[in-house]
């Protein structure tokens, strides 16, 4: 009898969970296409609206779903590098915090690694080089260089043009510390994520325009490059989908400040008016991400101009899915990252 009751209980629990399991995968068919598994997850059970009030002392505050993986990814053991250092550099208008994480053993051969000067995303209102620090390690790993992590100033209390302005210094400062640091000044790249993103773009923008340092290759993961454009990307997943529509508004607003031009190239990259000269490319977009159609337009402007484009899309992939440990295709977009940049390192 006690055999038969246990049996049931197995039953019971077994029916449970498959229950459970095509309840919960019933959430990945949605009327924009299938959204992956893990992604359906975090934004269904991982996912909650929050008041958030970045900084103590600001009147700036904003309600945002917070996903709770990234806040789980941050627990996970992260990539191992050889060493990391925080400075502090001279900025347009004050210091500059930095830090710089230096790979393990080489490539195999002598020549100094490249060096990668990264943005981090958050909307140019939140995040910092502690948030970022899991990806400019696993950056530093993949792409075997010596990466800049940058905390740049956030709005509203340094509003537009202050991130792009810090954005520009501290690739000034990478160019002329390069040697010193130990990697190569022939191989300078700019990267970053979102609004991290943005201002990799017009850092290159600036560097060809100013004539600034020779650039060799940028790093654009889901990059915000138009501020002007309602895309169907935006209506589609402006809701639900842990970017709404509302909170891009605000955090727009609190960057852009005094200016009052959306479509400058500074804000808007994809309307500069020629995107010839700029270095090669990899744009990676996520297919359940209101800036997707945006970052698929600005590959389409950089190839029209005779740029060098690798464009890589994730179409079950949510905003921000570089900063999750659980999402398979993290992974794959880092060794996807260290091939296009080796390829594009190669080019004459």
């Amino acid at each position: 009898m006690k055999s038969l009751l246990n049996n049931k209980a197995v039953l019971v629990m077994l029916l449970a969970l498959a229950g459970f399991g095509i309840w919960t995968y019933s959430w990945t068919f949605t009327e924009h296409g299938r959204l992956d598994y893990r992604a359906a997850l975090s934004l269904h059970l991982l996912t909650f609206e929050r008041n958030i009030k970045p900084r103590p002392g600001s009147d700036f505050e904003l309600d945002m779903p917070v996903n709770l993986a990234f806040g789980l990814s941050m627990l996970m053991p992260r990539d191992e590098v050889s060493r990391a250092e925080d400075r502090s550099i001279d900025g347009p208008e004050s210091k500059l915090p930095i830090r710089i994480y230096w790979p393990k053993a080489g490539d195999g051969t002598s020549r100094p690694p490249p060096v990668l000067v990264y943005f981090h995303g958050g909307g140019f209102v939140v995040g910092d080089i502690d948030i970022f620090d899991p990806l400019a390690r696993s950056l530093s790993k993949y792409t075997r260089s010596i990466v800049i992590s940058v905390a740049y100033r956030l709005a509203p209390e340094h509003p537009y043009p202050a991130a792009v302005n810090d954005a520009y210094a501290a690739l000034l400062w990478a160019a002329d510390h390069a040697k010193e640091l130990g990697g190569d000044p022939d191989r300078l790249i700019v990267a970053g994520d979102s609004a991290g993103g943005t201002l990799a773009t017009v850092t290159a923008l600036r560097a060809r325009d100013e004539n600034g340092p020779a650039i060799a290759y940028q790093l654009l993961y889901y990059p915000g490059v138009d501020f002007v454009t309602a895309y169907p990307s935006t209506g589609k997943f402006g809701e639900n989908y842990g970017l709404p529509t509302k909170a891009v508004r605000a955090m727009r607003s609190a960057f852009m400040g005094a200016e009052t031009n959306p479509g400058h190239p500074h804000l808007s990259p994809l309307f500069a008016a020629s995107h010839r000269g700029l270095p090669p490319a990899l744009i990676v977009t996520a297919g359940f991400d209101p800036l997707t159609d945006s970052g698929h337009a600005y590959a389409e402007k950089l190839r029209q101009a005779g740029v060098a484009v690798t464009h890589i899309h994730y179409p079950g992939m949510i905003h921000g899915f570089m900063g999750i440990v659980f999402f398979e295709q993290q992974q794959d977009a880092l060794e996807q990252t260290a091939r296009a940049i080796d390829n594009g390192l190669r080019r004459p």
